[in-house]
């Protein structure tokens, strides 16, 4: 049954400012999208490089910077001297968590705090938390409130579109976050049921922002500059978020703002070179050595011999290895065609939000 409880408004002159003042400071209307396990400091900070117009830390749990987890404390950080707005994405099974988390973001100097409400994991979901609070709009409202009182940060939501197609939400959702004070709402065009089967839909997200009276971000399927500019402008929304169509393709964001038309410039391998410096001022040995295996399997993707390549790329055991790896690989392909992110094609089908 479709859950779409409405509470009455409140009055205008006592509802929060909707001036959208935070939006206003980003640097153009293409963000990168948080991405679970993937989005840490160093690669913010590339994407931040490669003109992103906002950039999102990972899924950080609440829990885990309130019980001082050194590794979740690091999954905070914001890069030195960002270029622009850099948010923290927090999920937690009460207000109350996310409003002492909280304080330990502001100290970081993030712009914002953004609230993960498309987690689907069983033992949050059962609180009545992450996705199921789309189930009950009103209880979101009193939830975000609160959040909303607690901090000083200003508060954004990333949302699914509902539960599933039976349980379409996403506009008493949006309300609930308007009513809230909530600076904005990033709606990936999917439901909880859907994770990232089928295709988002941006018909949906279209309809979200025509009736919303805060900020509207789209997110989902957005693989190439030309859909990212093709989506903000038939849909109307205040930004366009990309995800993984940004993993295959970092330079996504200059492409979006015309600031180059070809991916050769700079080389993949270049980048490359660049995160691992960027990694090894951050991270040990290991952790380095795992991020950037992923970012070289990632460049490499569409291209002959990739699935080789990563074969390779997994099992070297130094940094060094991964390095001439991929300059034997990437030198073999300067001159054959930059593949295309297909939409239909299957990449990085799991994840959060």
């Amino acid at each position: 049954m479709n859950q779409t409880v409405k509470t009455p408004e409140p009055p205008v002159e006592s509802r929060p400012q909707q001036e959208g003042a935070l939006i206003h400071k980003m640097r153009n209307p293409y963000w990168m999208a948080p991405m679970s396990g993937i989005s840490e400091v160093c690669l913010r900070q590339i994407m931040d490089e490669m003109q992103a117009g906002v950039v999102i830390s990972e899924l950080v749990s609440a829990k885990g910077l309130i019980y001082s987890s050194g590794r979740t404390r690091q999954m905070i950080r914001v890069h030195e001297k960002p270029g622009t707005l850099i948010g923290v994405q927090l999920f937690g099974e009460s207000a109350d968590d996310i409003v002492e988390a909280a304080r330990q973001v502001a100290e970081t100097g993030a712009a914002f705090l953004d609230l993960n409400l498309g987690c689907p994991v069983k033992k949050v979901v059962k609180k009545g938390c992450g996705s199921a609070l789309m189930r009950d709009p009103a209880k979101l409202e009193t939830f975000l409130g609160k959040i909303k009182r607690g901090i000083d940060l200003p508060l954004t939501v990333k949302m699914r579109t509902g539960w599933n197609d039976a349980e379409i939400t996403i506009h008493e959702c949006v309300q609930a976050a308007y009513n809230a004070g909530c600076e904005w709402v990033a709606v990936h065009g999917r439901t909880r049921a859907q994770g990232y089967d089928g295709l988002a839909d941006w018909d949906l997200i279209a309809e979200v922002k025509a009736r919303a009276k805060l900020p509207i971000i789209g997110n989902g399927d957005v693989r190439s500059a030309e859909t990212a500019r093709r989506r903000l402008d038939e849909t109307g929304v205040d930004a366009v978020m990309i995800g993984r169509g940004a993993l295959r393709n970092p330079w996504i964001f200059k492409q979006c703002m015309r600031l180059m038309t070809d991916r050769r410039d700079p080389a993949p391998l270049e980048l490359i070179l660049r995160y691992k410096d960027l990694l090894e001022g951050v991270y040990e040995t290991r952790r380095t050595l795992i991020y950037l295996r992923k970012l070289a399997a990632w460049l490499a993707f569409g291209y002959p011999g990739a699935a080789a390549f990563r074969g390779r790329m997994y099992q070297a055991l130094s940094v060094n290895e991964v390095m001439e790896c991929a300059q034997t690989f990437f030198d073999a392909s300067s001159s054959l065609p930059v593949p295309k992110f297909e939409e239909t094609e299957a990449f990085m089908m799991g994840g959060h939000g």
